[in-house]
């Protein structure tokens, strides 16, 4: 008898309700993101997340109950992505030939060169008239640099002549990278890689891989 024969064919597991159930919300999310970058804050729709989502308006409103919700949960969303992202990029130039260089040119490339900051800077804005909001990003943004220091420190380490510590550097880092990224669109061609080059020799002097 054939072997072939005597082979049951498995079939694919089911997700449970709730497994199907998140994995709709999390469609929702990202539509949010891509929306908010394309859109902007003021110019998202409902209309345009569900689409992108491919969901119905009885899903969405299933899973949220207010625009405002749904951008509230966006941006805690936004910053487990964020925090995910970056620990693994830390990890992976432990062994490069020159981590620090390789950590500036990877979180400008994969966080402020990104669709990740048109929506950050999206939010923040809308977060100066929305109270609710603006405290989300407060604790998220407090969240993220407190597991984001734990991890810079398990990898680098300051210089004996440092102004400061691992974790106010790498805050400096995030703020002098966000004002490049705003000003990105007027500067002339190799502005930004000057700019880049020149932050990480200043934090070459601060910071050393352990």
């Amino acid at each position: 008898m054939s072997t072939t024969a005597n082979t049951k064919t498995r079939t694919p597991q089911r997700r449970s309700h709730a497994e199907r159930k998140e994995a709709t919300r999390k469609k929702i999310l990202e539509a949010t993101l891509v929306c908010l970058a394309k859109y902007g804050y003021a110019g998202t729709r409902v209309s345009q997340v569900v689409e992108k989502a491919g969901v119905s308006r009885g899903a969405w409103s299933h899973h949220f109950p207010s625009m405002n919700a749904m951008y509230l949960e966006a941006a805690e969303y936004l910053t487990t992505k964020v925090y995910d992202r970056v620990g693994v990029l830390i990890q992976g130039l432990r062994n490069s030939e020159d981590p620090l260089n390789g950590l500036v040119s990877s979180i400008w490339k994969e966080f402020f060169d990104s669709d990740v900051n048109k929506v950050y800077l999206e939010l923040l804005v809308a977060s100066r008239q929305d109270a609710e909001l603006a405290k989300t990003l407060k604790t998220n943004a407090e969240h993220l640099e407190r597991s984001l220091t734990i991890i810079t420190e398990q990898y680098f380490a300051p210089k004996p002549e440092a102004v400061d510590g691992v974790a106010h550097m790498m805050v400096l880092t995030r703020w002098v990278l966000r004002g490049m990224a705003l000003d990105a669109h007027l500067l002339p061609d190799g502005a930004i890689e000057t700019g880049l080059d020149t932050w990480h020799k200043l934090l070459a002097t601060q910071m050393q891989i352990k």
